[in-house]
């Protein structure tokens, strides 16, 4: 979005300039037409250097998202209001790659964790006898240090974990 933004500023500027270098009105949309060159040569280095990033964090774990812990824990309201204010959400793995990786920050700090499962889900990861909802008051899913799927009651206290997808 930004790229078109100053692309368009700089054909506007460019046909505006042009046969007009020497008035002030040109001397100025000239001035600008070069500092928005310069800030979409910096936006292109600022896009590669995050990606550069995004890979080398993603890279041992094969998967393009990225599993954070703040070490707090809370419910599952609170989790996802803190991972949404984060820029995240709630981890839900696709992938078995991807499992393993929000896994790993479990096995980590030793602690389960309150997973995403959509409906129809494209990969599960149930526990043996899970999904359960024993009683009818487990309507949350955690995921133990192994990364295998359990129903949970959506008020336990939980490590919060969010999920980032930057690709």
């Amino acid at each position: 979005m930004h790229l078109i933004l100053l692309s368009s500023l700089l054909l506007l500027g460019l046909s505006l300039a042009n046969g007009h270098e020497t008035d002030p009105e040109g001397q100025i949309l000239n001035s600008l037409v070069e500092k928005v060159g310069r800030l979409e040569k910096k936006i292109n280095e600022v896009e590669n250097a995050f990606l550069s990033v995004h890979r080398a964090r993603s890279f041992g774990s094969g998967s393009e998202r990225l599993y954070v812990t703040n070490k707090q824990f809370g419910n599952f309201e609170a989790v996802r209001n803190t991972c949404v204010q984060a820029g995240g959400h709630i981890p839900s793995p696709q992938l078995l790659n991807e499992n393993k990786a929000f896994a790993s920050v479990l096995k980590r700090e030793n602690k389960e964790a309150y997973l995403f499962v959509q409906n129809p889900a494209k990969f599960t990861n149930w526990a043996a006898g899970e999904p359960n909802n024993a009683g009818g008051s487990k309507l949350c899913v955690k995921a133990d240090t192994q990364g295998a799927w359990h129903s949970a009651s959506c008020n336990e206290d939980l490590l919060v974990v969010c999920e980032f997808s930057f690709i």
